[in-house]
């Protein structure tokens, strides 16, 4: 029997509010929620799971048909749904009350609950939320019954505000695959056969890496479960160095390049490291029309000769400054502090040397 198991889509979720293309990633997860299915009709699956969190809040009728349109295309496979902690189920709800596809099953109880699919002869035991925190260790007591061969469990959780789980009582269930949801990146735990699929599309600048959904074969003697990448887009951490003799326009163009290599459609927090010409810092905001720039981190400090600084200044206010500095130890957050304070006082001197004072 072959499956897709994906989760946490967050369908109706408008990734990078105030950025120019946030709209356009709101369209986007729905565009890869479809082409999952499309996928999972491709590779001939039987079996789609979805563990959790499908919409990113209490979905509208609209939305649900929308959903339901993109599923129901897909009439030779099997769905099962759950609920998650975004998308908890509220009473007498459009969610709660929908009619879905005939191949869509939504098991959609918060106490556990089942469903045998004859054409695959594989049951499928799960759980929903009403809430957005569920606390009980629900999973723990769930265990395989006698009506399917194959024997699957799909739930959202594992932290301990969303359904905490032992893992080794969960191994000694022995089902053959456990699908969860709620964690946004991927995660296969041993032996292999519990798997967290992360969200098919990055949401946030912090969900670095590849994404997209797990992949399985279970067969009698054998049974195989793989993360396939699928996402439109990635977030990626981009580091330029610099240093004093770096002109803006080179540091324009090293970033350009990196964007460029790493490719234009991905999202970039950006962090430019090193050294300037002391009283000329970067207008590193330039930086955001070489793509879809989400973040910048200034970690650049003034180059000045700090031996021969102090020798200057060693009976003014600013050696006595950077001797009280230089006395700690040297961390990355005191050394900021440090270049800080200088550039204000060095800045006043210059002011008090304008004016005559």
């Amino acid at each position: 029997m072959r499956l897709m198991h994906i989760a946490d889509v967050h369908l109706g979720c408008r990734p990078d509010v105030g950025f120019a293309w946030s709209g356009e990633r709101e369209e986007e997860l729905w565009s890869t929620f479809s082409a999952l299915v499309r996928e999972c009709v491709r590779q001939q699956a039987d079996l789609l799971l979805i563990a959790g969190d499908l919409f990113d809040g209490c979905p509208s009728l609209r939305e649900l048909e929308r959903a339901d349109r993109i599923l129901g295309s897909a009439e030779s496979i099997e769905v099962v749904i759950v609920a998650g902690s975004a998308d908890f189920l509220r009473e007498e709800s459009a969610y709660a009350d929908y009619e879905w596809s005939p191949n869509v099953h939504f098991l959609k109880s918060d106490e556990p609950e089942s469903i045998y699919l004859e054409t695959l002869d594989t049951t499928v035991h799960g759980v929903s939320y009403y809430s957005a925190i569920r606390r009980d260790r629900v999973l723990e007591d769930l265990v395989p019954d006698d009506e399917g061969e194959i024997q699957i469990l799909i739930a959202y959780g594992g932290d301990q505000d969303h359904c905490p789980f032992d893992l080794k009582r969960l191994q000694r269930a022995e089902f053959d695959y456990v699908a969860l949801g709620g964690r946004h990146s991927c995660r296969l735990l041993a032996p292999g056969n519990i798997g967290y699929p992360g969200s098919p599309e990055p949401l946030s600048p912090a969900e670095t890496g590849k994404h997209g959904y797990i992949f399985g074969e279970i067969g009698r003697e054998k049974s195989r479960f793989t993360f396939v990448p699928f996402s439109l887009r990635e977030y990626v951490n981009l580091t330029v160095r610099v240093d004093a003799a770096t002109r803006f326009k080179d540091l324009k163009n090293k970033v350009r390049q990196a964007v460029a290599s790493c490719g234009l459609e991905h999202l970039y927090s950006i962090t430019v490291d090193g050294s300037f010409p002391p009283g000329k810092p970067f207008e590193l905001d330039e930086l955001r029309d070489v793509g879809r720039v989400c973040a910048i981190e200034d970690k650049t400090v003034p180059a000045y000769d700090m031996d021969k600084l102090l020798d200057i200044h060693r009976d003014d206010v600013v050696g006595m400054y950077m001797e009280e500095f230089l006395r700690k130890p040297s961390t990355e957050r005191a050394q900021q502090a440090l270049y800080c304070g200088l550039n204000a006082l060095l800045q006043e001197e210059e002011q008090d040397d304008d004016t005559g004072a």
